[in-house]
Formats: C-alpha cells, structure tokens, sequence
C-alpha cells in the first residue's frame, strides 16, 4: 500500500500539467485495477482447479490471464 502511494506522489509532483497529471494518474489506476482483477480470478481459479479436482475430473492446460 505504501509503494502505491509513494507512485502517486511521485506522478503527481512530475507532471506540470493538469490534463497530462490527470492522464498518468488515470492510466497507474487502471493498471493497477488491472493487476487486482487479475491476481483475483487467478485466485478463483485455483479455487475451481481444486474443487474440480476433488471430483475426479483432471485437468489438461491452464491458460495465464
């Protein structure tokens, strides 16, 4: 949560224009909502390997998100 915030700041102090300030802010915040929606349907998805698992069935590839 820190270095998140330390990125923030950074951007903030780096850009001098308000719309360009605005843009890279924007553009951290969806790749950071990017990053936790990726890390939680992995998280589902080992949870549905397992129960998958559990009733017999194998499975034959994974693909990365």
């Amino acid at each position: 949560m820190e270095s998140i915030i330390t990125d923030i700041v950074k951007i903030i102090k780096s850009e001098n224009n308000v719309i360009a300030r605005e843009k890279a802010l924007m553009c951290y915040f969806f790749d950071l909502i990017r990053e936790l929606i990726k890390l939680a349907l992995e998280e589902v998805d080992a949870g549905l390997v397992e129960e998958t698992k559990k009733q017999g069935y194998q499975i034959e590839k994974k693909n990365k998100r």
